[in-house]
């Protein structure tokens, strides 16, 4: 399947609380499987007729209300093509200068401190590999702006946010998509600039780091079909235990005991998922992107509240979202990544509650409440740290 990544909004801080429920900002990921994607271009050809646009150009301002009849009936031909769409976001009145570039300053930090819990294990060839690329990664932190930065981390924790709800829906209603993922993400320039760099250096090891910390709601039955995505980028079964090994390193890095959970989790390979086919294209020439634009363009557009009719248009985007395999966790979270999940008085959110309440049920409420305990349970239970 492709997977189509773009984002609407600016990621940098405001301040202008007569503004603030127009300070929305939001990275959101449309899922294509490989046999819809004729349908899903010619639903962007009828889109561009109904609206006047000539077939070689993209559809930009005006966009298309959400809640309007030509988008409505766009959308409903995304759905038929077992379409998703993922997406996580915030108000620009959330994020704080001051605060992002501490958290830049701690992403440099955590680094140093793994090389110092693994270089006793390691011989003094593959330490100065892994110091080398350690600094490589640090010299483009620091390079990075506020809103470059800003928007890596969110583009980052939509992929960790999505990965285990694409597992779950596609192997339900199209196994074999799971054979290939191809991450194609908006270019904003044509040269490879530090956003580029940086991206594809910090998504894999936070999504695998976000993966390995937190147990995920991965169900399996009867109708769910992983063969595919474990032939390409597993083991030869979904649940494996782990090794003793892979359990004290867990111990020692995340503080975290595994153990009793260690047949439920689904083990992969991220470097082959998220490096091998991985790339920034240009909208103009990729039509997916076109349609991903417009999708997650839309979705935003609801919650600045620039559409007549917020109820319908939420129903009508509601069904492309899936909901999320925990209570308590919407469907599109709002992310603050330097304080967790916050909610200010000054923002209004009922837009993005709308939103919620309409997504697809993809996880019964059954899986959710006992995945939930679980869950809780485990993320309840820390390792103290080794002392020395």
């Amino acid at each position: 399947m492709k997977i189509y990544i773009d984002e609407s909004g600016l990621f940098d801080a405001y301040t202008k609380v007569d503004r603030v429920g127009k300070a929305w900002c939001t990275v959101g990921a449309l899922t294509v499987p490989h046999f819809s994607e004729k349908q899903v271009q010619a639903a962007l050809a009828e889109l561009k007729r109904d609206l006047g646009i000539k077939p070689h150009e993209e559809i930009k301002n005006p966009r298309p209300s959400p809640d309007s009849p030509e988008f409505i009936r766009f959308l409903e031909k995304l759905k038929k093509a077992k379409c998703t769409l993922h997406a996580v976001t915030t108000n620009r009145f959330l994020f704080d200068d001051q605060k992002t570039e501490a958290h830049k300053q701690s992403q440099i930090a955590g680094r140093e401190n793994y090389l110092k819990l693994v270089k006793p294990e390691m011989d003094s060839q593959s330490f100065m590999s892994l110091r080398q690329e350690a600094d490589r990664i640090i010299q483009l932190i620091q390079e990075s702006s506020i809103q470059e930065y800003n928007q890596i981390i969110f583009q980052s924790a939509l992929v960790a946010f999505m990965l285990d709800k694409t597992l779950t829906f596609y192997s339900i209603h199209a196994p074999k998509e799971l054979s290939r993922f191809s991450w194609v993400i908006d270019q904003k320039n044509r040269e490879m600039k530090v956003f580029e760099i940086l991206y594809l250096a910090l998504m894999p090891p936070f999504v695998q780091v976000n993966f390995k910390r937190e147990p995920r709601g991965i169900p399996v039955s009867a109708k769910n079909d992983y063969r595919y995505f474990i032939k390409n980028y597993g083991g030869s079964t979904p649940f494996s235990q782990m090794s003793q090994e892979e359990l004290a390193e867990r111990k020692k890095i995340y503080r975290m005991d595994y153990s009793e959970i260690t047949s439920s989790m689904m083990s992969f390979d991220f470097h082959k998922l998220l490096d091998h086919d991985s790339k920034f294209d240009d909208s103009k020439t990729t039509l997916g992107l076109q349609v991903a634009d417009l999708v997650i363009s839309g979705l935003n557009r609801l919650l600045k509240g620039n559409v007549d009719d917020p109820a319908r248009a939420a129903k009508v985007l509601g069904p492309l979202i899936l909901n999320a395999p925990r209570i308590g966790l919407p469907s599109i979270p709002q992310l603050n990544f330097y304080e967790g999940t916050a909610f200010r008085s000054e923002v209004n959110y009922e837009n993005l509650e709308l939103l919620n309440r309409e997504a697809t049920p993809l996880y019964s409420e059954q899986f959710r409440s006992g995945f939930t305990d679980s869950y809780n349970q485990f993320m309840s239970r820390q390792v103290k740290p080794q002392t020395t």
